[in-house]
This record gives structure tokens, sequence and C-alpha cells, in this order.
């Protein structure tokens, strides 16, 4: 599926709605260019999860952050670890259990990557500066339902 979103706003709507969509266990995998939208989607699902406003930032340096809504949202960033991964244990840890988990620059997991996913490019596009490219995958049968789910949108506006 594909989409395109014509504002930072924009984007974060489309976070939002995807909160709506997903639950306990889901994996969301972003990949894009630096300042292709990827934390403004992840401020956006944390809206959805009911997080306070303002929280969100890119955990760059801690590589994770959690946030509490209602459902705990886990926001992995792996930007720093383009050599080394962190320890299999510790992202088994991230990306399994009751909560949401969202993976920045998550082709870095390469054959690490968990079966189930929810994969989103982001990517620069469209006649605006702001015009951004959704394209959005599914792998494994929770993914799938979402992206169902998600059906005919082909554009957010905010």
């Amino acid at each position: 599926m594909n989409l395109t979103t014509h504002s930072e706003a924009a984007t974060e709507a489309f976070g939002e709605r995807l909160a709506s969509l997903v639950g306990p266990g889901s994996v969301i995998g972003l990949v894009g260019p630096l300042g292709a939208g990827k934390t403004a989607l992840v401020r956006g699902l944390a809206r959805g999860f009911g997080v306070d406003e303002g929280v969100v930032h890119s955990p760059t340096f801690l590589s994770a952050t959690e946030y509490e809504g209602r459902l705990t949202l886990v926001h992995v960033d792996l930007y720093r670890h383009e050599d080394h991964l962190p320890h299999p244990d510790w992202l088994a840890e991230m990306l399994d259990g009751d909560r949401v988990a969202v993976v920045e620059w998550f082709e870095r997991l390469g054959s690490g990557a968990p079966a189930d996913v929810l994969r989103i490019v982001l990517g620069y596009g469209g006649v605006a500066a702001d015009d951004r490219t959704l394209e959005i995958t599914a792998t494994g049968p929770r993914a799938r339902r979402v992206l169902e789910q998600l059906g005919s949108e082909r554009e957010i506006a905010a």
C-alpha cells in the first residue's frame, strides 16, 4: 500500500490512525532517510496511545525509550548501530511482549528482524517540500490484518 502525506502534521495523523489499529505485540519497522518523518510518525502513534504531548523524541543516543499510554510504546532507534547492533537478547526484549514496538532504521536488523512486522518506508516525494510518501508492507498475520484495516487510504490530510 502506498500513500502520501502533505505535512508533518499529516504524517503524525497517520501515526495516530495507526495507533487505533495495532495491539500488544505489534512491531512497526520504519525505514527512510534522515528527516523523512520517522519520528513524526512515532509522535502520532504516541498521541494515539494517549501519551502526553511533547515527550516523544528521537532516542538516537539512548537506543530505546518507552512511553506509557493505553498501551506501552517502545521506540527503538538503530541509527547509531550501523556496524554493531545491540545484544540480541536486549533486542528480543524490546520487540517482544505486551508492548507496541516501533523501530527506526529497521533495515539494520537484517536477518534478525521479526517475522511479523508492519514495514513503512518513508521518503521525500510529491510537489511540496513537506510531501512524504509512505510505502507500507506487512509480513505475518498480525501486520497483514493492520494493513488490511488501513484499506484504501491514499492520502492523509491534516
